[in-house]
């Protein structure tokens, strides 16, 4: 009876083993990156606010991006396509959340989508091209987080992942 409950539980830890094996890194062929395999980030937790007003962020839930770098703040798109961003967060009463793009050959940021003062949540579709960045900024007077309300539970978050190619 023991070798059958033994055998069982063997059989099922190495079964939650394989589900959780890591993705092996997408990077291959000439420029290091591979366009044809899932791009996505997801990361959450407000870091660091650079003095421009750039969110940085604490943690990545999942990095496919090859190019996204959670401690700047900063996704650089190395596959064109057609992408979803998703970004929410709790900021001060006279603060918003700025998603902006800077093209590739621009030295200017682009305002495209903002929350309501006091933060929210927003998703939007965006063509974007080899070499634009995506990022979030806050807009206002203090540019900060309500981090109260993350007491064991991150309130901020930003996601990207591309939908199809172009």
């Amino acid at each position: 009876m023991y070798k059958i409950i033994l055998l069982g539980l063997s059989a099922l830890f190495w079964t939650i083993g394989l589900a959780v094996t890591p993705l092996p890194p997408r990077q291959s062929g000439k420029n290091n990156i591979d366009c044809l395999g899932p791009i996505a980030f997801s990361t959450t937790g407000s870091g660091i606010v650079h003095s421009t007003g750039l969110v940085a962020y604490k943690n990545n839930l999942v990095n496919l991006a090859v190019t996204w770098d959670r401690e700047v703040g900063v996704f650089t798109c190395v596959c064109s396509g057609l992408y979803q961003f998703s970004f929410s967060g709790s900021t001060e009463e006279n603060t918003r959340m700025v998603l902006q793009k800077k093209s590739n050959n621009n030295k200017q940021w682009s305002p495209i989508l903002a929350t309501e003062p006091g933060g929210g949540s927003a998703t939007i579709l965006l063509e974007i091209e080899v070499g634009d960045q995506v990022a979030i900024y806050l807009n206002g007077n203090q540019k900060k987080f309500k981090t109260i309300n993350e007491q064991g539970i991150e309130v901020t978050s930003f996601s990207g992942h591309r939908i199809a190619k172009t």
